[in-house]
């Protein structure tokens, strides 16, 4: 992990253990490489092979690679990466996810408030939805359900880490609504957007996207329950 600093012509050296960042500071991490930093109760992790500002307490930029996002505290936090931006008023538990044409993937794994853009319009966030947020100035691209789950146990922002985060809880129970209202049958994303237009995109379930590589999730042994799943290390 290497810090860029955008003054004294531009120089980098290794991030070390409590660093305080100033906001004319990069974080870049490497491949395998990530990072935590807490300011003012919230948690932020970096993932690998990211390129990250924080401009401020409350702004945050990301040209490229993934985030994410934990406060459990209301408050707003404006988002934005090369071509995009939005403002997020609420609490929870987020993923950022910069894509090709310079906007981004905005999905709550546990959140409660709302989503605004440039040209004022608001989404209601919900737990599993993923939004797109779009060029300049921004808006919403289309939204997808994403099996939680799934997420959870790919995800190395959330589950490489030695001390879980605090809201690990209200992920939990997210999930375990979400198997119960979908019963399995969801859509999750995962893939990359290179122009405003076209979404990469291998989705599970009966309602992907025409053109996408549809995927049917496994069917569970009898008997196999969700919290024995959640904690299982396949």
């Amino acid at each position: 992990m290497e810090i860029i600093s955008d003054e004294n012509n531009s120089e980098i050296k290794t991030l070390e253990s409590n660093h305080r960042l100033n906001s004319n500071e990069f974080l870049a991490s490497g491949k395998g490489s990530r990072c935590e930093v807490s300011s003012n109760g919230v948690i932020w992790r970096l993932g690998s092979l990211s390129f990250a500002k924080w401009l401020n307490d409350k702004e945050f930029w990301l040209h490229s690679g993934s985030a994410l996002y934990c406060s459990e505290d209301n408050r707003t936090t404006v988002f934005s990466t090369r071509s995009s931006t939005a403002t997020f008023s609420g609490k929870g538990t987020i993923i950022i996810e910069a894509l090709q044409n310079g906007g981004f993937k905005f999905i709550p794994l546990e959140a409660s408030g709302i989503l605004s853009t440039q040209i004022g319009k608001v989404q209601k966030v919900k737990d599993g939805r993923m939004l797109l947020v779009l060029n300049t100035p921004s808006y919403f691209g289309d939204s997808y359900d994403l099996d939680l789950l799934l997420l959870l146990k790919s995800s190395r922002l959330i589950n490489a880490y030695p001390t879980p985060l605090p809201t690990f809880d209200q992920i939990g129970l997210a999930i375990y609504v979400q198997q119960l209202k979908l019963k399995g049958k969801f859509d999750a994303l995962i893939g990359d957007a290179p122009t405003n237009e076209k979404l990469e995109v291998w989705a599970f379930g009966k309602n992907a996207p025409k053109g996408s590589t549809k995927l049917v999730p496994k069917t569970q042994p009898k008997g196999d329950g969700f919290w024995n799943r959640l904690f299982r290390k396949d």
